[in-house]
Order: C-alpha cells, then structure tokens, then sequence
C-alpha cells in the first residue's frame, strides 16, 4: 500500500477542500473617499452654488481618474447647485420685475 493519503491535502480542486475549509472571497481593496466630491455635496446643501458647482465638476474628474469613491456625492453636490443657481437667478428676475412693476411717478415739466 502507497503511503500518500487518497487526496492531496493542499490540493487547489475546491471540491477536495471540506466545506468549513474553503478560503473566504478574496478582500476588495478599500477605495479612499474623494474630498472635493465630499465638499461639494456640503455646499451644495449649504446653498453655495458656484462652489458646489466647481468642487462637483473636480471631484467627478478626480474620482474617474483616481478610482476613488465619492461619485454619487459628486453628482449630487452638482445637481444640488446647478438647482440652487437656477433659483438664485430666478429670485433675481422676479426682483427685478416686482421692482420695475411698481407705479412710476408722474413727471411734469
């Protein structure tokens, strides 16, 4: 009789491994979170749309090109700022139009 066992004991077939044995699924590598994806989330929450705006466009740019997390806070610090923009300026129009919508005095000369 041979003295080897009746299977490899490091044998890489899975199926020779018993079931409490299996190697667990190989650790991802954690992803650092992108800052201004981050900062542009805050400002765009916080109403500063231009900054929001800018640090959203960066922070997607930098999360593409570092493989960083972060994206979804990228996008919606941009969505959130581009809504605020749109705002800002609509609040600016209907100033200018209630303002200029007032009686004009009457001018003689």
């Amino acid at each position: 009789m041979s003295s080897q066992p009746a299977y490899a004991p490091y044998s890489p077939d899975p199926s020779a491994v018993p079931a409490g044995l299996q190697a667990a699924s190989p650790v991802r590598e954690r992803r650092t979170l992108n800052m201004p994806a981050l900062f542009s989330l805050i400002t765009g929450v916080l109403l500063i749309s231009p900054v929001a705006i800018v640090l959203g466009h960066i922070g997607i740019a930098q999360v593409k090109r570092r493989r960083q997390s972060g994206m979804i806070l990228a996008v919606v610090g941009l969505v959130l700022g581009y809504l605020g923009l749109i705002a800002t300026i609509g609040a600016l129009v209907a100033l200018v139009m209630f303002v200029n919508s007032g009686p004009t005095p009457q001018t003689t000369f």
